[in-house]
């Protein structure tokens, strides 16, 4: 079939009721073998994403994501002894070895991106409730895009964001600090990071966003401050003068209005109210691509979770 080419496609959807802080969803899969006019395709956006599984990469996305989690446990193992991961040779060989295993997994999980100038990113689509101050003014909706730091830097921290976003059900900010908004989440993601990855060249500054805790996550925070000191190596524990908090990325858009409009939540430091909260309702994550779909930055949309939303 000249001009036709065969491609298997995972489709996935949520579905959910209740209440929208933490509602029931159920998935379900399906797989279809559809025919595809590559003509046609090639006027579509084209999308820096090596996910297409067919061709054997659905089997090698698996491997390697085996490969990630057997790693992974050995850190965390090794972890848990108390060591300085951060100046133990074992400690830095075996996390050298899960920040590689992982960067491969992000390869064939999300896509390779070749801009050097570009990385990952997440749109966060917020809901504010009538509580918020300006409500009458500017209504409920908002949104936020993080741009990951460069996985060459932090991997394993950029990865677990990714599937934070990818698989996400809600969450809310409900932390309003003087230095941090600090969100709860609720994904297929439950654990914390395997070490706290941090980079001296990408700091806790303000604008950043990093996973609260030690050890970090999956709750994470913007800084509205710089938090270069107070996040950063050494910092929250007087044992190891090298840990720090682990860090995702940039807010790139929203940090000059919509960011400060979360600032203004009824309430100070952890907000019991729930009516108080700014709703997290969706994420959805961004890769580099072209076409009549792509943003003013050259990004299009990857995936978006929950793909229905509670009306």
């Amino acid at each position: 079939m000249a001009g036709l080419a065969l491609a298997a496609f995972v489709v996935v959807s949520l579905l959910h009721k209740g209440d929208p802080l933490n509602p029931t969803y159920t998935n379900t899969a399906s797989v279809k073998t559809i025919s595809i006019d590559t003509k046609a395709e090639e006027s579509k956006p084209k999308v820096l994403r090596a996910t297409t599984q067919h061709n054997g990469d659905a089997k090698l996305e698996a491997a390697a994501a085996l490969h990630v989690a057997k790693l992974d446990e050995e850190v965390r193992a090794l972890k848990k002894t108390g060591i300085i991961m951060e100046t133990d040779p074992n400690a830095l060989e075996i996390t050298a070895k899960l920040q590689r295993a992982t960067r491969e997994l992000i390869k064939l999980r999300y896509g390779e991106i070749t801009d050097r100038d570009k990385n990952f990113r997440v749109r966060l689509e917020l809901e504010f409730q009538n509580t918020i101050p300006d409500f009458e003014e500017k209504g409920k909706d908002g949104s936020i895009t993080i741009e990951m730091a460069p996985i060459e830097l932090i991997p394993c921290s950029v990865f677990n964001f990714l599937e934070i976003a990818r698989t996400w059900k809600s969450g809310a900010f409900h932390r309003n600090a003087g230095h941090v908004l600090q969100a709860m989440t609720h994904s297929a993601i439950t654990k914390s990071m395997p070490f706290q990855e941090y980079r001296s060249e990408y700091p806790h500054k303000k604008g950043t966003v990093g996973y609260a805790g030690r050890p970090s996550g999956p709750e994470f925070y913007i800084s509205i401050e710089d938090n270069t000191k107070n996040h950063g190596p050494g910092s929250q524990q007087q044992k190891n003068p090298y840990e720090a908090d682990s860090i995702i990325g940039t807010v790139v858009e929203g940090m000059d209005d919509v960011v400060p409009r979360i600032h203004t939540m009824p309430g100070h430091e952890f907000i019991g109210d729930k009516n108080k909260w700014v709703l997290i309702k969706r994420m959805i994550i961004l890769v580099p691509g072209d076409g009549p779909e792509a943003d003013k930055d050259g990004y299009v949309e990857f995936s978006k979770s929950p793909m229905e939303l509670p009306q």
